[in-house]
């Protein structure tokens, strides 16, 4: 059974692939890391910015009011409870556990 988490990184997503290599591979062509978002065990959904709230439009097409973001680099995260109970004490520092944080305009995965 795969359980889904919400991971937030405060210092951006350089500093994520720095703490989690185990969920990057390196890029056949630029030899940086990237995000492997598929894998056995987990899959990953980057989206790094986490709406806080949409933005208002007026009728004629205008803007009344900006969207609102949650600070940080966000990522969906679903794995299987192995994959979660080795590597908890690393995975436990990202994953978003705040009450205010609302998943309501998180992008959606099959």
């Amino acid at each position: 059974m795969r359980k889904e988490f919400l991971l937030r990184g405060l210092k951006g997503e350089l500093d994520m692939m720095k703490y989690l290599p185990f969920m990057t591979e390196k890029d056949v062509i630029t030899k940086k890391p990237r995000w492997c978002i598929a894998a056995e065990e987990y899959d990953v959904h980057p989206f790094g910015k986490l709406i806080r709230t949409p933005a208002k439009y007026h009728a004629k097409g205008h803007v009344i009011e900006h969207k609102k973001y949650y600070h940080g680099f966000f990522m969906n995260l679903k794995c299987t409870e192995g994959f979660y109970n080795q590597y908890s004490h690393i995975l436990d520092k990202y994953i978003c556990t705040e009450d205010h944080v609302s998943r309501e305009y998180q992008p959606d995965w099959m």
